[in-house]
Formats: C-alpha cells, structure tokens, sequence
C-alpha cells in the first residue's frame, strides 16, 4: 500500500489552498519544480490525477476533493499529536493506568487523588479496580502501569513488588452476638459460627486458609462476598462473623456497630504495589505512588 510523504502532502495542501505552484512554494519555501514534482509523484503513485491547471490558478479533480478531506484529517491528528507532546514537556502532562483492590478505591484513593491533582493537575490518571492476582494479570499485559495489592509468593520475574505496610485480619460481630457476652475459647464455640469472609479464589482467602490450617481453626460454614464492605454490612445485619482488615472496619467499631474480636495470632497481609523491572518512572508517577503508599500506610496501622 502507498503512503504519501509529508513532503508531498504539504505540497498539494499548499497548491490547493492557494491555487498557484509558484505561491505555495513561496509559502514553503522551496522551488517551484520541487512542488511539481511532489504534485506529479502522487498522481503517479495514487494512478490518477489531483490537481488540474487552468490557466494560471489550480483546481481539484474529483480524486482530489477525496484525497483532501482524507489528507486534511491525517494533517489534523498530526497536529493534535503534536501539541499534546508539547503539552507533555511543557506542562509535565502524563497518564497513569493504575491498578487497586475495591478496598484500597475505598478507603485509601479518594484522599489520595485529591492530594495529587492539587499537585499534578495535568496528570490523567486512570483507575483500574480489582483483586490482586487479576491486577497482576492486567500488568503483564501492559494493561496497567502499576498494581496496587498483597503480596504473593509467586509472580512474574520481570516485575518487582515495592513493600509498603502490613495489615492484620481480625473477627468483627454486631453488639448482640454470644461472642460479647463469652468469648469464644473452644474449637466448638468457633467451628458453629458462620463466617463471613472475603471471595474464595482471592489471596486474602488463601492467607485465612492457610493461617486457620496453621492453628488448627475450621470455618465450616462461610459465606463469601466481593468486597470488605459488603462483609461488614453483613456483619452488621447479625449475618455471621466477618473477617476483614482491622482498618476496614475501624470507623463501625468506634461507633459501636461491630465489635472486634482479635485472631490470636492474627494474620498479616503485606501491601505493597507492582510494577515492570525495567519501568522507569515518571515524575508525576512517583509522586502519585509516594502520596498513595503515604495514605495507606496510615490508614492501615493496626490500633494498639
């Protein structure tokens, strides 16, 4: 397939908006035979006429009204591409495609972002939710930049995980659960709960299963939910006893909504985010994982 040079793009757009060769190349400055030439290599390559003399002005032949409407929006996008990399060093102007659990676009970006678009206004950042092992997934595929998640053992070598804070899972009640008035002490007082936790394929759950396997602890009857939110809502309706990360549920606790209840020992998540070896960061990137690994780690402190 033929593609025109700019070279002779140009030229015809000159010679039709002026409707001489002499004028546009004045107005290109080059010689009038270079414009011919470039006028008469398209004709040559696109087998069929442009450009039409009359006299001493020019005007277009049907094929030509047809290359100039397609031309004029090549010339167009172009341009736009032009001024947006301007934009990108004049202005530091980027895009981010960011990666982050449901709980993290919660309780932890919305701080977050509003910090950096005071400071990176010209910063689009596009936000990707999900759990980890997707986000990981969306990574590889060069469909995000970073990934905010926990820690797995097993990952791609090509890509680094940057710790950030580590979180511990705790039970949550209503006010009106046995629990309250006794705690519970046996493998029986724990093994006739049903227990409301976070989605089976997630590494949160694969962090409950095995920390419960470790301490010889059964949760016969779970229900399972997509987020911590629905989790603690459950909990509050005196659905179950939820588990869910100590800060999810800090603001229902010091209302008196739920009631925490600790694992002893508890189990821990590491957060962190992921991102290419070879990726070389941006300055409004840094900045945005600096503020975003600055929120959640206090966000995410474990109460005393």
């Amino acid at each position: 397939m033929y593609i025109p040079e700019i070279r002779q793009i140009l030229s015809f757009l000159a010679v039709e908006e002026l409707r001489s060769f002499t004028a546009a190349a004045i107005k290109l400055d080059v010689t009038q035979s270079a414009i011919s030439h470039s006028i008469n290599s398209l004709a040559s390559n696109l087998d069929c006429h442009l450009i039409q003399r009359l006299g001493k002005k020019c005007i277009l032949t049907p094929q030509g009204e047809v290359f100039l409407h397609h031309v004029r929006r090549a010339m167009n996008e172009l341009e736009s591409a032009n001024t947006k990399i301007h934009l990108l060093k004049k202005w530091d102007y980027s895009a981010v495609k960011l990666g982050l659990s449901h709980t993290l676009c919660h309780h932890v970006l919305p701080e977050a972002l509003k910090e950096f678009h005071r400071k990176c206004s010209h910063c689009e950042v596009f936000i990707t939710p999900g759990d980890t092992a997707v986000l990981i997934e969306k990574l590889e595929k060069g469909q995000l930049d970073v990934a905010f998640g926990i820690y797995r053992q097993k990952f791609d070598s090509g890509y680094r995980f940057v710790p950030i804070v580590f979180d511990e899972l705790c039970f949550i009640t209503s006010p009106n659960h046995p629990w309250c008035q006794t705690p519970p002490r046996s493998e029986q007082d724990f093994s006739i709960q049903r227990y409301i936790t976070y989605s089976k394929d997630s590494l949160t759950s694969q962090i409950l299963d095995d920390h419960f396997s470790d301490i010889g602890l059964q949760k016969r009857a779970v229900l399972t939910m997509g987020n911590m939110e629905a989790i603690k809502e459950m909990t509050i309706q005196e659905l179950g006893v939820g588990i869910v990360a100590q800060w999810v549920a800090r603001e229902a606790i010091c209302s008196g909504e739920l009631v925490l209840h600790p694992i002893t020992p508890p189990p821990r998540r590491q957060w962190g985010y992921y991102l290419s070896k070879t990726k070389i960061l941006s300055p409004p990137e840094e900045r945005l994982l600096e503020i975003i690994s600055r929120v959640l780690s206090r966000v995410a402190l474990v109460d005393d």
